[in-house]
């Protein structure tokens, strides 16, 4: 386990892919960002990653299919879903398949730095 988590986060919308990477990285943590599921395992192919934080809704790849997908080749993959849509039936169904936890957009950055440092610590404790 390296001495940072990391992460990759996957949003269509930039901005807010390129906010939490700087939430991240300022807190020490090695960040990856791709703008779609496509482009997600793509990132996963080249560099080793601990987290996906991966938004529910995008339109190449929903979060559930693209974590369907990484699961086969990353089955230790911790996964995390965002979302703006809290009831989404998507969401039931991910964590019915072993989604981690599901964020509400706008994430509470606080939040998702204890969820990352408390992830980090058990992925130690497990190395």
């Amino acid at each position: 386990m390296p001495a940072s988590l990391s992460v990759l986060i996957v949003d269509d919308d930039p901005s807010m892919a390129s906010a939490l990477a700087d939430v991240l990285q300022v807190k020490g943590f090695d960040v990856h960002t791709a703008p779609s599921g496509g482009a997600a395992l793509e990132v996963l192919q080249r560099a080793s990653v601990d987290v996906l934080l991966t938004d529910v809704r995008m339109a190449d790849m929903d979060g559930l299919a693209l974590y369907r997908q990484v699961r086969r080749s990353h089955p230790h993959l911790t996964t995390i879903l965002m979302t703006a849509y809290a009831a989404d039936e998507l969401i039931q169904k991910g964590m019915a398949e072993g989604i981690k936890t599901v964020l509400t957009k706008p994430i509470d950055n606080n939040f998702l730095l204890t969820l990352l440092h408390a992830i980090k610590k058990i992925s130690k404790k497990n190395a």
